[in-house]
């Protein structure tokens, strides 16, 4: 969050010329059953913190900030952890933030300050995830590439106001140069309706690593272990959320030689041998994983492919030859761990259209779910399923898909497909 020297050297704008100091108001990331990062942007660098207390507590609130290396964070990203909160608690809090126009040794310059504690008239407050949920629901949207209306009645017809979260599964802030763009052709959607008390999840697609924003985007979306892939659990869901990467070879002339996505992808291996050894992973009654490419088939993992259509006919999908090469790396490197680590769901985008697969390799059968870029994907999750509903922006179900409980999973291969009143078993 730091800025260049020249910054703090200069003398402050004039108050007439200068843009209200707030850019946004906050959108609540990395949500836990403890803690949450409460995130806003300012139009000029600013440290802040944010005053918080339990509702309804006559107790003085307390106050977070954000420090590096024993100094207050300054800059025009704001982004203050909450920790050890209490699960299942909802919380008042305000954003605050005080201009910093000039940094110089034994010399300080601020400029003003600004406090949000509403917004549309009411306190802004969050909800900490429950420690145990035997039903939820979320809501996975993905390839909007800057469809603003597509990403409001998605947001209608998928009813975000009754999920707990939100999944951006990739491709969603595309090719984008700086953050402003970013702001207006993303950000602002959910600034606008859910975000100050309802968390959402940004997941990189192929389009999220281009441009010169690339290398900025982890600031607008923090994550609990600073990376792009990580995971989290909602009750004794496990979910997992995989890096994609690029979909060509690193050497292809549109990366300028400036990627090194093979390479990152084995992290991502590494990184989920650990994973699966988690308790959380091992004891968990569904593990749900997203990752926007979807894998291809065959290759040396032998993995075959069945389309379910809405009828609920089957066809085997043969020929592979057309994938590309980030299809095959998650294939490859990631598909070997969802089967030998019996997960129980594959979410996906990239295809910009609306595939229900059914993934074998040998006994083994894992659900894969390709959502379109026009359409939502609604889930609600229970003791007995997983149940999942595709919806178009009219508001009507294309498909609708169930999970079983791994017990009962190679007795009802493929779950279930409805199509309108009929289920199709």
């Amino acid at each position: 969050m730091g800025q260049p020297d020249a910054v703090w050297a200069q003398d402050p704008a004039p108050a007439a010329e200068a843009a209200p100091l707030l850019k946004t108001t906050p959108y609540l990331q990395a949500m836990s059953q403890d803690s949450v990062i409460i995130t806003w942007h300012t139009s000029r660098p600013a440290y802040s913190w944010v005053n918080y207390r339990p509702e309804g507590s006559t107790e003085p609130p307390l106050t977070a900030i954000s420090s590096t290396y024993g100094l207050k964070d300054v800059g025009l990203v704001q982004k203050i952890r909450l920790s050890n909160l209490e699960p299942g608690v909802t919380y008042t809090y305000s954003i605050n933030s005080r201009e910093v126009t000039k940094i110089r040794p034994y010399q300080f310059t601020f400029g003003g300050n600004i406090t949000v504690r509403e917004k549309n008239g009411k306190p802004l407050t969050f909800t900490t995830w429950p420690e145990k949920a035997d039903t939820f629901s979320f809501v996975m949207i993905n390839d909007l590439h800057d469809g603003i209306q597509k990403h409001e009645n998605l947001i209608n017809v998928t009813d975000v106001s009754t999920a707990e979260f939100v999944c951006y599964n990739g491709d969603i802030v595309t090719d984008k140069n700086d953050g402003d763009a970013a702001i207006k052709f993303f950000l602002q959607t959910p600034l606008d309706t859910y975000a100050w008390e309802k968390p959402f999840f940004m997941l990189r697609g192929n389009h999220e690593t281009r441009g010169a924003f690339a290398r900025n985007l982890h600031e607008f979306f923090p994550t609990q272990n600073n990376q792009f892939y990580y995971t989290f659990t909602y009750g004794d869901v496990f979910f997992v959320n995989l890096d994609c990467g690029e979909d060509k070879p690193d050497d292809s002339s549109e990366y300028g030689g400036l990627v090194d996505f093979d390479s990152y992808r084995s992290e991502q291996v590494e990184w989920l041998k650990k994973v699966v050894q988690l308790p959380a992973y091992k004891n968990a009654r569904y593990r749900v994983f997203f990752c926007h490419i979807p894998p291809a088939g065959g290759g040396e993992q032998n993995v075959e492919v069945d389309i379910i259509k809405p009828d609920g006919t089957r066809q085997a999908v043969t020929d592979f030859s057309r994938a590309w090469h980030g299809d095959i790396e998650v294939r490859d490197k990631f598909l070997p761990f969802l089967f030998d680590n019996k997960a129980d769901l594959l979410l996906c985008g990239h295809l910009h259209r609306l595939v229900n697969y059914e993934f074998r390799r040998g006994k083994d059968i894992l659900p894969v779910l390709v959502n379109s870029h026009v359409d939502g994907l609604r889930v609600d999750i229970s003791p007995e399923r997983i149940f999942m509903k595709v919806i178009n922006q009219q508001g009507e179900e294309l498909i609708t898909r169930e999970v079983l409980p791994r017990e009962e999973q190679e007795a009802n291969a493929g779950g279930a497909i409805r199509v309108g009143p009929i289920l199709i078993q």
